[in-house]
C-alpha cells in the first residue's frame, strides 16, 4: 500500500469521514494540544498589535487553538457532523481552502477595528468556533429543508440552523460583549453572503455595472433632439 493512501486512509477514522475533514480535526486537536503542553499556545493566538507588528501567521493559527477541552471536544463534533457533508458538496480542497482563508477574514476584522478602537489591539482570540459558525451557517443555507436534531431532541431545518447559530451568537455577544465576537459575526456574515451568490467578485462586477449604467444615463441627459426640415425625416441627435 502506498504512504499517501495510508495516510488517507487514517484521516478518515476507518472511513467515518472524507480524509480532509478528518485533518483539520487532526490539526485543531494537535495544535491545541502542542500549544498547551509546550507552553507556546499564546505565540498563535489573534492578538491584533502583534499581527500589525508584522506576526501575520497568526491570522491563519488562531482558528486551529482551543483553550477549553469542553469547547475542543464539541468543536471536534461539529467538525465531524458537518463537515463531512461540506466536504461532499464542496470538495476536500475547497473545504479546507474556506476554512484557512474564513479564518483568515474572519480574523482581520478585530484587526482593522483595532485601528479605529485602539482598546482591541491587545485583546486575544482563539479557537475555531468563529470557523464554525460560519461553515454552521453555510450549511444550513446549502441544505435549507434539512432536518437534524438539535442537542438530539429538538428537530431544526438547515434554514433555521443557520439562524439560530447568528441568533445565539447575537445573544451571547449581548451577555459577553460584542468585541469578544466580532470574528463570530463575520465569519456568519460572510457565508451568509457566500451562500446567497454575493462574493467580492461578483460585487464588483456588479458595482462597476452599476457606475457604467449611471454614466450612460448622464450622457444620455446631454444629448438634444435636432430637428430637420422634412415632417418625415428622422430626428439627429446632437451631444
Amino acid at each position: 500500500m502506498r504512504r499517501g493512501s495510508s495516510v488517507a486512509g487514517l484521516l478518515t477514522f476507518g472511513g467515518r469521514m472524507p480524509p480532509a475533514v478528518g485533518g483539520l480535526v487532526v490539526a485543531l486537536v494537535g495544535a491545541s494540544l502542542a500549544g498547551r503542553l509546550s507552553g507556546l499556545g499564546g505565540a498563535a493566538l489573534l492578538v491584533p498589535d502583534l499581527v500589525l507588528g508584522g506576526q501575520a501567521w497568526r491570522l491563519v493559527t488562531w482558528s486551529f487553538v482551543e483553550r477549553d477541552p469542553v469547547s475542543l471536544l464539541f468543536g471536534g463534533l461539529t467538525l465531524y457532523w458537518f463537515g463531512r457533508d461540506l466536504a461532499w458538496a464542496w470538495g476536500a480542497r475547497r473545504l479546507v481552502v474556506t476554512w484557512l482563508v474564513l479564518g483568515a477574514a474572519a480574523g482581520a476584522v478585530p484587526v482593522l477595528a483595532s485601528l479605529v478602537l485602539p482598546g482591541l489591539g491587545a485583546a486575544a482570540w482563539a479557537g475555531p468556533w468563529a470557523v464554525l459558525s460560519g461553515l454552521l451557517v453555510a450549511w444550513g443555507l446549502l441544505h435549507p429543508d434539512r432536518q437534524i436534531l438539535l442537542n438530539f431532541l429538538l428537530p431544526v431545518s438547515g434554514r433555521g440552523l443557520a439562524w439560530l447559530t447568528v441568533g445565539m451568537t447575537v445573544l451571547f455577544a449581548i451577555f459577553g460583549g460584542f468585541a469578544a465576537y466580532l470574528p463570530h459575526l463575520a465569519a456568519e456574515g460572510m457565508m451568509a453572503a457566500w451562500a446567497r451568490g454575493l462574493s467580492p467578485r461578483g460585487a464588483w462586477q456588479g458595482f462597476r455595472i452599476r457606475m457604467g449604467q449611471r454614466r450612460m444615463r448622464r450622457r444620455a441627459r446631454h444629448l438634444q433632439v435636432v430637428k430637420r426640415g422634412g415632417k418625415d425625416e428622422p430626428p439627429r441627435w446632437l451631444n
